[in-house]
Parts: C-alpha cells; structure tokens; sequence
C-alpha cells in the first residue's frame, strides 16, 4: 500500500510539473490546465480514494459500522472535498492568470 502511494506521488507529481511548464500559447494553457488536473488526480484523489473504499471494506467486514468507523470514513470524505475545493481554486486562478 506504501509502495502505491509513492507510485501515485511521483506519478502525478511528475504530471503535474509536466503540465505546469507547457503554458505558452492559448491551446498549451489548455492543455496545461488539463494536464494538471490529471496529476492532482493521480497523486491526490486515487489514493484518498483507495483509502476510502479500504475504510468503508474495512468497516461492513464485520457486518456493524460502528460510530468511530463512520466518523473516519466521514472525515475521509472531508479530506477528499478539501482536496477537490484546492484543486479548483488553483484552476480557477490559473485560467485567470492565463486570460492576463
């Protein structure tokens, strides 16, 4: 599990830069912006993912959730969201820096 985190990082990390140099003309801000999107996917949202669906298995293994269980799932779910409203406002201020 370790070893696949540090896949998705790296992985999306190097997206992410990959994305973040191709600004130079309208079509490459595009592109930019899209290629982006899909590091923060890869290095973000797949393993918080992962990590949510091991949780919810985790917790239905025994047939009962329990409140403690419910409130780790749910603040996985938090973290996902947050992670997501990033994502959006670094969007959002990267298309208005290309507009400029």
């Amino acid at each position: 599990m370790a070893d696949d985190k540090l896949l998705y990082g790296i992985t999306g990390t190097v997206v992410g830069a990959a994305g973040a140099g191709l600004s130079v003309t309208e079509i490459q801000a595009i592109v930019s912006i899209i290629v982006t999107v899909l590091g923060f996917i890869i290095s973000v949202l797949i393993p918080l993912g992962i990590k949510l669906y091991h949780k919810i298995k985790d917790a239905k293994a025994d047939g009962k959730i329990t409140k403690e269980e419910v409130d780790d799932i749910a603040s996985t779910v938090k973290e996902i969201v947050d992670e997501s409203s990033k994502l959006k406002d670094e969007v959002s201020g990267k298309s208005q820096k290309e507009k400029k």
